[in-house]
């Protein structure tokens, strides 16, 4: 039976028993079985060479999209959730993964049904132990080894995690997932800061709705008590994660380009990570979103002015190091 997490059972990865199972699977080695609340088989044993390429956002500029694009894909095994949360030890996959096993351990054929009106890809038997190994896996200690193995359904296509919260982890922590996995290619979807904003605003107000949504102290409210400026922070985040300026491993795409020319976008992105771009993705259309009918409120003039000033370095930067449609941002908002 898989741990739902938390505890620290025989599973856990802690002391002595859990540093020999740490050194065995460093070395590929099977390894033992625990008993009750054991390792799931998935982790236990196999390749720990990890994901092909991790996407670390941002939020709102796109990842959604590219998730359905590759999870579509024949040439890609994508996991059964769209943000897995290891790498920031976040606990929000669980409100998916929990009723997700749940549902597809009853019934497979139902959970497909319940899947295919949401725009998600079926599911196989084997996504089951997948969730199973998810769960498991928070109430172990962190091991990058470990996580290496829940691509391994794969076979021989293509994975990744597509995850933007990865975006803003401490710089030392995304440093020791370039080293652990140097040949992972790492995906970048940069948008307007103030409109990236604006967008995860939206998102947190259909959620939580708020008086007054459009006044400015409502959005200056928002903007201190959440992570909307660190998620906007494209110059930290490309600093945090790419290898020097001349990194090919480290791909910049901007959400413009899903606006104007999404085939375009999906053919650079997918050529980047490895993928056959001319290879359509069971039907969906390049420009395919499951969100576009989500309610979105106006911004004001004075809230937009607010922020042009609050993210004018951001945008100055944008401009001038990355270039393309980010020189219209500037143009844009007149910084």
């Amino acid at each position: 039976m898989a741990r739902n997490g938390g505890g620290k059972g025989k599973g856990s990865g802690k002391g002595k028993a859990g540093k020999q199972r740490a050194k065995d699977s460093r070395k590929g080695k099977p390894l033992p079985d625990l008993g009750p609340g054991a390792m799931p088989a998935l982790l236990s044993a196999g390749d720990a060479r990890g994901p092909d390429f991790i996407c670390i956002g941002a939020q709102k500029a796109g990842s959604l999209w590219l998730f359905d694009q590759l999870a579509f894909h024949p040439g890609f095994w994508m996991p059964p959730i769209k943000e897995l949360h290891y790498l920031d030890r976040g606990k929000r996959f669980l409100r998916f993964v929990r009723p997700l096993h749940e549902r597809a351990s009853r019934s497979l054929r139902s959970a497909n049904r319940h899947r295919a009106r949401a725009h998600e890809r079926p599911l196989l038997p084997e996504d089951i132990g997948w969730l199973e190994a998810r769960m498991w896996l928070l109430g172990s200690s962190f091991d990058l080894d470990l996580y290496a193995r829940l691509f391994n359904p794969r076979g021989d296509r293509l994975s990744g995690d597509i995850c933007p919260p990865y975006a803003i982890i401490p710089e030392d922590e995304a440093r020791a997932v370039r080293d652990r996995f140097p040949e992972a290619r790492i995906v970048y979807l940069v948008r307007d800061p103030i409109e990236r904003l604006w967008s995860q605003y939206c998102m947190i107000l259909r959620r939580r709705p708020q008086d007054e949504p459009e006044s400015l102290d409502t959005v200056k409210a928002f903007l201190k008590r959440g992570t909307g400026r660190e998620h906007s922070a494209i110059r930290a985040a490309v600093e945090r994660w790419r290898n020097g300026p001349d990194d090919p491993r480290f791909g910049l795409f901007f959400f413009d380009d899903l606006k104007t020319d999404a085939a375009g976008l999906r053919r650079r992105i997918l050529t980047f990570i490895g993928g056959d771009p001319d290879v359509k993705s069971a039907g969906l259309p390049a420009d395919h979103n499951r969100k576009a009918a989500n309610a979105k409120i106006e911004m004001t003039p004075a809230v937009r002015d607010h922020l042009a000033g609050e993210f004018a370095e951001e945008i100055r930067y944008a401009a001038t190091e990355l270039g393309g449609p980010a020189k219209g941002w500037a143009e844009k908002y007149g910084v």
